[in-house]
C-alpha cells in the first residue's frame, strides 16, 4: 500500500509503504463504498445468523475507527474476512496522515487515539490498553509510539469488543505524522491477533524516490 506525499522540495518524493497479507482486500472506505462493501459481504457470507452478526460487528468496528478521521487524514485501508471451521477471522488496517505542526503545536497521533478509546472503552472486565514504544530501527524508523489492547465500543444495540493496535511514525524530512491503526473483533484470540498486527506494522517503511523532470 504505497502512498505519495508532495513536499515543498520537488527533487524527491517521500513514500510510505506497509505490507498487508496477500489474501486481504484494500478498501475504499467512503460512505457509499463502505455500504456497498457491507452489502456484498452479506450477500456472500451472510447465510447464517451468526455470519450476519459477525459481519455487522466488523463493519461497526471499521466505522468506529474511521468515522472521526475519514475527512482528516485517512489515506487507505485494507482488511480480511475469512471463514474457518471454528469461526471467522476479521481485521482491518488503516493508514492516516496528520500535519506535524511546529514547536509546541507538534501533533502526537497517539493523543488522537484517546478520543477513539475513552475511559469507558476499558471499563469492563477483560478490556485493557497499554501505551509503549516499539523499536523499528531496522526499518529506519527508530522507536515509535504505540497503543494496543482490547477495548469496548458501545452502540445502540450492542457492545462491540475489539483488539486494537495504533502505531505512530515520524520521518525527519516529512512535515506529517503517520498513524497505522489495526483493529479486529476477534478478542478471544487477542494475543494471536496482536502478534499479527505487530508483524504487519513491522513492515512499515519510508523511502525516497527521485523525481524525474517532466514526469
Amino acid at each position: 500500500m504505497p502512498y505519495l506525499f508532495e513536499e515543498d522540495v520537488p527533487r524527491t518524493d517521500i513514500m510510505f509503504d506497509i505490507d498487508i497479507p496477500e489474501t486481504w482486500m484494500e478498501y475504499d472506505l467512503s460512505g457509499d463504498a463502505l455500504a456497498g462493501l457491507r452489502a456484498q459481504a452479506l450477500e456472500r457470507h451472510g447465510n447464517r445468523p451468526e455470519e450476519t452478526e459477525a459481519l455487522n460487528d466488523l463493519f461497526t468496528d471499521i466505522a468506529n475507527v474511521t468515522s472521526d478521521a475519514t475527512g482528516a487524514g485517512m489515506l487507505s485501508a485494507a482488511g480480511a474476512f475469512e471463514e474457518y471451521d471454528d469461526g471467522f477471522f476479521m481485521a482491518t488496517v488503516c493508514v492516516f496522515a496528520f500535519p506535524a505542526g511546529k514547536g509546541e503545536q507538534t501533533l502526537d497521533p497517539l493523543r488522537l487515539v484517546e478520543y477513539i478509546h475513552p475511559d469507558s472503552a476499558t471499563a469492563r472486565e477483560g478490556t485493557w490498553l497499554r501505551k509503549t514504544a516499539v523499536d523499528l530501527t531496522e526499518q529506519g524508523l527508530g522507536r515509535c509510539g504505540r497503543i494496543y489492547g482490547v477495548t469496548d465500543y458501545d452502540t445502540d444495540e450492542a457492545v462491540i469488543r475489539s483488539v486494537v493496535m495504533h502505531t505512530a511514525f515520524e520521518y525527519a524530512d516529512l512535515n506529517k505524522r503517520i498513524l497505522v491503526s489495526c483493529t479486529s473483533p476477534n478478542s478471544r484470540e487477542a494475543a494471536e491477533v496482536l502478534d499479527l498486527f505487530d508483524a504487519i506494522t513491522g513492515t512499515a517503511r519510508f523511502w525516497e524516490r527521485e523525481v524525474v523532470p517532466g514526469h
